[in-house]
């Protein structure tokens, strides 16, 4: 009987553990989005990333609709192999961030990703630094960095 018991248990453990298999992504139409608003139209960017193409614009809306930094280039297939890698839909996706400092003139962070039809957004404070995120912030930084550096 002690065998038997020790039997289940061992079987429970083994069909509980976590799968660690990537999230599937659904390359034809992924997409990532982010980027900063702040209140009394000091300024918006953008920072998009999709089929292997990072696109990054700015523009201050108080000044003028039209961007005053535009820029793109294609990434190469390791910088597009190291942005999915460090994308786990499934996290992104449990997230549940929601701020609003921008409606009371301050400024918010937000990111966007598309997995196929799925679609899911956040929004932060500007500067705060998500946990299980944080690989996917520190590559949306440095490709933001490259483009507002030049």
């Amino acid at each position: 009987m002690k065998n038997l018991g020790l039997l289940i248990c061992v079987c429970v453990g083994i069909l509980s553990c976590k799968n660690s298999t990537p999230d599937p992504i659904n390359e034809s139409n992924f997409k990532i989005k982010a980027g900063y608003i702040c209140g009394w139209g000091a300024g918006i960017d953008t920072l998009e990333i999709s089929n292997q193409t990072v696109r990054y614009v700015y523009y201050v809306p108080r000044n003028s609709l039209k961007p005053e930094i535009t820029k793109s280039r294609k990434l190469s297939d390791q910088e597009w192999a190291e942005i999915k890698n460090v994308v786990n839909w499934s996290q992104f996706n449990l997230l549940k961030y929601k701020t609003c400092n921008v409606c009371f003139d301050g400024c918010d962070e937000w990111i966007v990703i598309q997995n196929g039809d799925l679609s899911h957004q956040i929004t932060f404070t500007r500067g705060l630094k998500i946990d299980t995120i944080s690989p996917l912030q520190s590559k949306l930084a440095q490709l933001k960095s490259e483009f507002t550096n030049l």
